[in-house]
């Protein structure tokens, strides 16, 4: 029955991966110095860079800043900052353009005490018609109900003095909408398949709009159908701070470690910290980069601070790049990452993938799988025993904390993404 169960589990996992291997990495939609994916379709607004920031700005009245292309199925992530007083903003979506005009959905940024950030309008159409349903509800009492839900549902999830970060994901007709980690839209409809994506600024003369970590995926037809129906992804920092995580002793992180505009330092010694909860079987997506001569790690099914490592390595200046088994990319010790593996420079970011389902273990650089091999398998065996790992009978069998390696050099994280299987 045990073997059974394990060529289930590989079984799954190949399958698993064939279909949700990405169309594409993430495409820097804003890259904090020009505004070449964007264009202004109306004769009033200003759009500015400021400080690796768009700030929009009007004399005029309401207006959008779009993108050049238009999107089907994708996943887009932006952060927005609202001025003081009167204001309210909101993104696009699959949305429709012409001269001084555009229209479709809009994920709701709401900083008044409404509090319907999230929501899901329908401008130049439908109104409020599903998230909430203020305008189309079939009674009062209908309304009422719904726009109570959606409150409950959203609740505090909007900062109003604060940056706020934005998830939205279409696949299909199904939409979600999520505002630092909360889920506040999830609804299916089949208005629109396509369009483009905008930045609205809500006409206030004088108010600044500030937006920044502007990104989106796009998604293919199989990767839509996997997903969709596959558990959801959860940033393992969606709070902006350590509350999901501690270190070795269980302690709060409270030194050598900082997170600022959603990027995780390690600066000075703070020694390794892992989150609060154990994971087995999972998909975990995660940008990083290292400094010169520089050594850090992501580790995962821990015990302590021993487990299954996904290296980062300057590798060409750091004394670990001279064994393979070490260098970037790699299964620390086991198993090696090809010379010809996509990494970027020092000092630039990289996107990285780690797939643990059963017995599967599969390392991801930059879109291009660079580990592919099976715990227990007589490869597996042989790399083991050969290993500084070979004396811990029980490494990497049993599910544990997500660690982040402290190794005494200053290393960045973002964008941290996990997901269940």
């Amino acid at each position: 029955m045990k073997d059974r169960k394990s060529w289930i589990s590989i079984l799954t996992a190949a399958l698993l991966t064939c279909s949700t291997s990405f169309a594409g990495e993430w495409t820097e939609l804003f890259n904090g110095k020009d505004l070449a994916h964007w264009q202004n379709p109306y004769d009033w607004g200003k759009a500015e860079v400021v400080d690796g920031e768009i700030h929009l700005t009007t004399e005029k009245s309401k207006w959008f800043l779009s993108t050049v292309k238009e999107y089907s199925d994708f996943i887009f992530e932006v952060e927005v900052k609202m001025p003081e007083g009167k204001c309210n903003s909101g993104f696009l979506f699959r949305s429709h353009k012409s001269k001084n005009r555009m229209f479709g959905y809009q994920a709701e940024v709401d900083p008044s005490g409404r509090k319907w950030s999230g929501g899901l309008y329908d401008e130049g159409r439908r109104g409020w018609f599903i998230s909430p349903n203020r305008d189309h509800a079939k009674s009062k009492e209908a309304k009422e109900q719904s726009i109570a839900a959606f409150v409950e549902r959203a609740g505090d999830c909007f900062k109003r003095h604060d940056w706020n970060k934005y998830r939205i994901e279409c696949r299909g007709g199904h939409i979600k909408i999520s505002v630092n980690g909360v889920t506040t839209t999830d609804i299916h409809d089949q208005e629109d398949a396509k369009g483009y994506i905008a930045l609205q600024h809500h006409g206030e003369k004088g108010q600044i709009y500030r937006f920044r970590n502007i990104r989106i995926m796009e998604l293919t037809a199989d990767d839509t159908a996997v997903r969709s129906s596959s558990t959801e992804w959860t940033s393992l920092f969606a709070s902006d701070d350590f509350s999901n995580w501690t270190n070795l002793n269980g302690d709060a992180v409270t030194k050598g470690w900082s997170i600022e505009n959603g990027i995780v330092h390690r600066p000075s010694r703070g020694g390794d910290i892992i989150t609060k909860q154990h994971y087995e079987n999972f998909e975990l997506h995660f940008d990083w980069k290292i400094s010169e001569a520089g050594n850090s790690g992501v580790k995962y099914r821990t015990k302590g601070a021993l487990g299954l490592e996904y290296q980062i390595l300057d590798d060409a200046k750091h004394q670990d790049g001279k064994n393979p088994t070490h260098r970037a990319g790699s299964l620390y010790e086991l198993a090696a990452a090809p010379d010809s593996k996509p990494i970027h420079p020092v000092g630039e970011w990289n996107q990285s993938r780690i797939l643990a389902n059963g017995n599967t273990i599969q390392h991801w650089l930059n879109g291009e799988k660079i580990v592919d091999i099976e715990v227990g398998s007589d490869d597996w065996n042989q790399r083991f025993q050969k290993s500084k790992y070979s004396k811990h009978k029980d490494f990497a069998n049993s599910a544990g904390p997500i660690l982040l390696q402290d190794h005494n050099d200053e290393v960045w994280f973002k964008n941290v993404q996990m997901r269940e299987l």
